[in-house]
């Protein structure tokens, strides 16, 4: 009884201190802002006046994402822009034109064989095991969006625009735009808006799939947080796994899917809270079966 008391204490104890290093990396952040609300945390890019997205701020995010990992009290993540009209307009032009210029002479510029920054951080958001949402209040563009395609659920203001229209300065998406909205919206869809630089607006992002819904600028926060406390209501071991069979298994061959999900189903089966949420599940229908 005393060792189990102990380990209950060194438990509780312990996601104290991973909430402090959480809360305390949240105050030392330059471009991102963060807010608790129960298990939920809100979290803002702010890089005025237009929020963009640099080395920096990716660096930021990655970093949070592994204090988000490590927390058990943090449950949920929502991402939204902290500066009015902007989740993330795009990527600094300016910090890629220096790079272009560089990459011009020096052949070793990109030629590492490890993924970029950028592209780590939105697979840490893929392989987050808590689920994250995009409230996309306004433009995300380029790297922005990318963002918000790495995210679990996307909605966004109306007005508002999404897209990836980095040929217009003569690169392509270079954050996973080219892989994840194919994979989205399918090929037709994504080569008709990469290929010709184009942005769509709410309607036609919810029309092709972009988003799952839009929904007027004062109602973006509340509808997103009616998300994520949705998700905060449902077991966290069930949410984790769920996301892991369903983001992982599309490039797998059909076998060694449904093999990974039935390693999921079977630990999931073995946990506490299957156990208890089917046994009540049981109970209340035998009892409504008994009124009638």
């Amino acid at each position: 009884m005393l060792m189990r008391a102990a380990a209950i204490l060194a438990i509780a104890f312990g996601s104290g201190a991973m909430a402090n290093e959480l809360d305390d990396a949240l105050k030392g952040y330059k471009y991102l802002q963060g807010a608790r609300d129960g298990g939920v945390l809100v979290v803002k890019f702010y890089n005025p006046p237009t929020n963009l997205m640099n080395a920096p701020m990716v660096s930021e995010i990655s970093n949070l994402l592994t204090k988000v990992e490590a927390d058990p009290t943090a449950r949920v993540l929502v991402f939204t822009g902290g500066v009015p009209n902007f989740f993330i307009q795009h990527y600094d032009v300016g910090e890629l034109s220096t790079t272009a210029d560089a990459a011009a002479t020096n052949t070793s510029i990109g030629a590492s064989g490890e993924l970029h920054a950028t592209h780590q951080a939105y697979l840490q958001i893929e392989a987050l095991s808590k689920p994250v949402v995009a409230a996309i209040n306004g433009q995300a563009h380029g790297g922005g969006f990318e963002l918000a395609l790495a995210c679990d659920f996307r909605i966004m203001t109306d007005p508002g625009s999404v897209g990836l229209p980095e040929v217009n300065v003569g690169i392509l998406p270079g954050a996973g735009g080219t892989v994840r909205l194919p994979r989205l919206i399918g090929e037709a869809r994504a080569k008709e808006l990469i290929m010709q630089g184009l942005t769509a607006n709410a309607e036609t992002a919810v029309k092709f799939g972009m988003v799952m819904k839009a929904v007027p600028a004062d109602q973006l926060m509340p509808e997103a947080m009616r998300i994520a406390k949705r998700l905060e209501s449902l077991p966290p071991q069930s949410l984790a796994l769920t996301k892991k069979v369903i983001t992982t298994t599309g490039d797998m061959q059909l076998r060694d899917a449904l093999k990974l999900e039935e390693q999921s189903f079977w630990a999931l089966m073995r946990s506490a809270d299957a156990q208890r949420l089917m046994r009540a599940y049981v109970q209340s229908n035998q009892g409504r079966a008994a009124q009638k």
